[in-house]
């Protein structure tokens, strides 16, 4: 070992055992060692002079909560009873498990126990007739002289001994076996595998930290530790040494500056199977660390709080953490890195079944901690760049959080999982809270999805409907029973297996409209629980509740994956500016058709592109989707309409190439268009919405949806 094993040497009397260890370590029959303290359980014990004059530390301490902070103190690797002539506490014994010896003046297990100490050991052993006594150096555990025996040596009964004169021969072998003993433990497997790994443990999330370090202390291994981590660990009896311990460096700037030191670093990166850099840190005075368990300052639970500053933003940065993860993430070959305290049980359990960690596993921890340091990376940089003015980066790097890991994607054979933004605003899906039914799948989640994003766009009672990601019913009224009904009539046969979403709690009478069809899931903002009784009475309906439904998150990336690449844009998140809106037509829409494009034009925004909603009092008529041109898209609207469409509106998310979607408009009564004009041709739609008497909006912004 390359620092010597520190010794407490416990007495009550004379010390002549702690003479023979003191010797012993003079004469180098014990290498490796130095005793630390020595502590007397009586005052004018002749064992503290021979302490004083071998220049040791020594102290009368009685109380066994003074004697535990004098062991601490002193660093105390190994505690020795010699002569020590009180039982040890258990939660002392504990603490120090495996590493505390006593030299009992018998062969154990014969004439031990309560009541066998001094010559009264010898007088039993003479009445009992006995032919051989003996010296005994045995583990100390919560029982008294039941520990494992460490080493024995027999001394022969001659004729004629009484207690005193076996007394004295018996002595002398402890003089002897005490110091053989030491010298065994310290240099055994057994022994130095307390030490024969080191972890440094430093977390924030301090879940699981203290039986984690408990057990880890129990295989032997040694643990170091910072700041608030070592107050609980320490705290909790577990012994830890201080990081400035390690650096031989004071913590600084308000512990900015702590583990950024070589007696760190150099301890984590040295690669075991390099002789030259074994021989480097040798030479440096460092230890190999072999155990890494970090989590970061909590960022993201900074920044989410209301009203957080910058300033204190900035101050919840890690530099030191993803430092040190990063270092141990590279020399995965030789250590074991830890950033999730999910993960300590795992490593635990490889520990105490195979004395080591498998390379699979110390790759795998590795790959979590640049993932985890990657992610934490992104999210400082996203949150500092709405600070910035900039606009998109250079370089862009996202980070999301893994919320659930789907059945199978778009298609059975397609794998999927579901990601969350770290950082999420009220009123998004994955804020919804799951209370009835099978698990989403990934179409579900997709439809559900674009349900809210249409429902955002009403304040008054409004139900969507949706199937594959396009509205196929949206209806808006006094109540929720109202919307639905107009929602469900638009498409009696495509809301059929969709999505419902409603901006209002859904009462019992809305609930036993629902049930008479089959659809996959209903979102709204709360269920009452008559209408939850009545749900339920389908098992697999998926029921979400989300809070903050009608609330539009703030200023959200629209990302669309391509070969090799991404395209990223600002979210569609307006819908006209009522400064730009034109009327180009001879005749001006009427208030109520003014409402029903304004709510026509809410809808069309999130169909599939080319887009045509057909709408009249509050309801959609008759949808267009994902037509390949748009004359295609107003004709489907009509089609595919279950009503009289005289005096309805019509919208469109692009402008009309043709005049061919006016006349098709007019031939089916409608009498009002939104579009947003910009069409070469544009003239001559609005000649032929004068030739049927129509009236016609441009808006100005278009919306296309792919």
């Amino acid at each position: 070992m390359s620092k010597k094993v520190k010794i407490s040497v416990l007495v009550s009397g004379g010390g002549t055992n702690l003479q023979a260890l003191i010797d012993g370590i003079e004469s180098g029959a014990i290498p490796g060692a130095e005793i630390v303290l020595v502590i007397s359980s009586r005052e004018g014990a002749f064992a503290i002079g021979r302490a004083e004059r071998a220049g040791i530390k020594s102290a009368v301490i009685t109380s066994t909560e003074e004697l535990i902070e004098a062991l601490e103190e002193a660093r105390t690797d190994l505690i020795v009873l010699a002569g020590y002539m009180r039982i040890l506490r258990p939660d002392l014994i504990k603490k120090y498990s495996g590493r505390i010896i006593n030299i009992h003046p018998s062969l154990i297990p014969k004439y031990c126990g309560k009541g066998f100490y001094g010559e009264r050991v010898h007088r039993a052993v003479l009445a009992g007739g006995e032919k051989v006594s003996g010296a005994t150096v045995h583990f100390v555990d919560e029982g008294v002289d039941t520990g494992e025996i460490i080493l024995q040596r027999t001394v022969p009964i001659v004729e004629g001994d009484d207690e005193k004169t076996l007394a004295a021969r018996v002595l002398a072998v402890e003089h002897q076996i005490l110091p053989e003993a030491v010298e065994l433990i310290i240099n055994s497997k057994n022994f130095r595998r307390k030490y024969k790994m080191r972890a440094l443990i430093s977390v924030s999330d301090k879940a699981g930290v203290v039986e984690f370090a408990q057990e880890l202390g129990e295989l032997g291994v040694q643990i170091i530790s910072t700041g608030g981590t070592l107050t609980r660990l320490s705290d909790n009896g577990i012994e830890a040494l201080g990081i400035s311990e390690v650096t031989g460096f004071p913590e600084c700037l308000d512990g900015r500056v702590k583990t950024l030191h070589p007696a760190v670093h150099g301890g984590i990166l040295a690669m075991r199977g390099k002789p030259e850099h074994m021989a480097k840190i040798k030479e440096l005075n460092i230890e190999t660390i072999d155990i890494v368990a970090i989590n970061l300052y909590p960022f993201k639970e900074t920044v989410m709080k209301p009203g957080v500053t910058l300033e204190e933003a900035i101050e919840n940065i890690d530099i030191g953490g993803p430092a040190m993860l990063r270092s141990a993430a590279k020399n995965h070959k030789d250590v074991i890195v830890i950033c999730d305290p999910a993960d300590y049980c795992a490593v635990l359990d490889e520990l105490k079944s195979n004395g080591a960690v498998s390379y699979d596993t110390k790759f795998k921890l590795a790959l979590k901690v640049f993932e985890h340091t990657a992610s934490y990376d992104a999210l400082i940089a996203s949150y500092l760049r709405r600070f910035s003015g900039a606009g998109f980066p250079d370089k862009l790097t996202l980070t999301f959080e893994k919320l659930q890991t789907l059945r199978y994607g778009e298609n059975p054979h397609q794998q999927a999982v579901y990601y969350k933004e770290p950082i999420t605003s009220k009123g998004c899906l994955t804020s919804a809270l799951q209370i009835h039914g099978k698990e989403l799948s990934f179409n579900n989640i997709n439809d559900a999805n674009g349900a809210l994003e249409t429902l955002k766009e009403f304040r008054e009672p409004t139900v969507v409907a949706v199937k594959h990601a396009n509205p196929c019913g949206v209806g808006s009224g006094f109540d929720i029973l109202a919307a639905y009904k107009r929602a469900h009539d638009c498409d009696p046969t495509s809301i059929y297996g969709g999505i419902i979403a409603a901006n209002r709690a859904i009462d019992a009478q809305t609930a036993e409209e629902i049930n008479k069809i089959f659809v996959e899931i209903v979102i709204a903002p709360d269920f009452t629980e008559e209408a939850l009784g009545i749900l339920k009475r389908k098992q697999n309906i998926r029921l979400l509740k989300l809070e903050g439904i009608d609330e539009k998150p703030e200023k959200q990336l629209d990302m669309k994956k391509t070969s090799g690449g991404i395209l990223i844009q600002d979210a569609d998140d307006k819908l006209l500016d009522e400064n730009d809106l034109k009327v180009l037509t001879d005749r001006i829409p009427t208030e109520k058709e003014m409402q029903d494009m304004m709510f026509a034009m809410k809808v069309v925004k999130h169909v599939k592109s080319n887009a045509i909603v057909i709408a009249k009092d509050g309801m959609t008529l008759g949808i267009g989707p994902g037509q390949m041109n748009r004359i295609w898209a107003v004709k489907n609207a009509v089609r595919q309409s279950n009503f009289e469409l005289k005096g309805a509106v019509l919208a469109s998310d692009a402008f009309f190439p043709f005049d061919d979607c006016v006349e098709a408009a007019a031939g089916a009564g409608i009498t009002a268009i939104i579009q947003p004009g910009g069409s070469a041709s544009d003239e001559d739609s609005i000649k032929k919405a004068n030739e049927f008497g129509m009236t016609m909006i441009f808006t100005g912004m278009r919306h296309f949806k792919h």
